[in-house]
């Protein structure tokens, strides 16, 4: 599973991470709140492999994290990464592909159905809301069933109704021992998982 050694991250010589070390466990769901601009964003990025650290290492079992790694991780930021001039399904069938998962149509067809957006399927994503977005990234970041899952506040902009679906679709993966690491402002949604941490002057720390 994913391991931090003694992760740093600087911009424009102003220190965002230090010396953040962690190793997460198979199945557990972590949350991390902090204050905006404490380096939460970076962090998740870091740990996606989007973004590579200034000093540190990011681990995969027992090897630096690489490319090929990255197909065991799914993340969901908080500007969705789906493409506006797709339609939904063409947005999922894309990336099953891009995940090797097989029969990716089918794929697709499914997850839009178990994230309620089957009815806009032929839709382009340019003309959804930003909850209706946010369902497909979701859908996207957990249809090739992630070892790990990065959520960088996955509910925003969702109603009720779509919490609620995404909570259960959370712990159906959680069960099947996906890790999830939760970036949110809410103490609510934190207090449900299982391991609660915060970024303070840029150090991880266990709440």
């Amino acid at each position: 599973m994913l391991m931090l050694e003694n992760v740093g991250k600087v911009f424009d010589y102003r220190p965002i991470l230090e010396e953040v070390s962690l190793s997460l466990e198979p199945g557990v769901h972590y949350a991390l709140t902090a204050p905006n601009g404490s380096g939460k964003t970076t962090l998740l990025e870091i740990m996606a492999g989007i973004s590579r650290p200034t000093k540190g290492m990011v681990m995969w079992e027992n090897h630096r994290l690489s490319v090929r790694d990255r197909r065991h991780i799914g993340a969901v930021f908080q500007q969705p990464m789906v493409y506006a001039d797709l339609t939904a399904v063409e947005n999922l069938e894309l990336f099953a592909r891009l995940y090797r998962c097989r029969n990716p149509k089918t794929l697709a067809s499914e997850w839009l159905e178990r994230v309620n957006l089957h009815h806009a399927a032929e839709e382009r994503v340019r003309h959804f809301s930003k909850g209706m977005r946010q369902r497909v990234a979701l859908a996207r970041a957990m249809l090739h069933q992630p070892r790990l899952l990065l959520l960088d506040e996955p509910f925003d902009g969702l109603d009720t109704d779509s919490v609620l679906l995404f909570g259960k679709l959370l712990k159906e993966l959680k069960d099947k021992g996906t890790t999830l690491f939760h970036v949110t402002h809410s103490t609510s949604e934190a207090s449900e998982t299982d391991i609660r941490l915060t970024l303070r002057y840029g150090r991880l720390v266990q709440t």
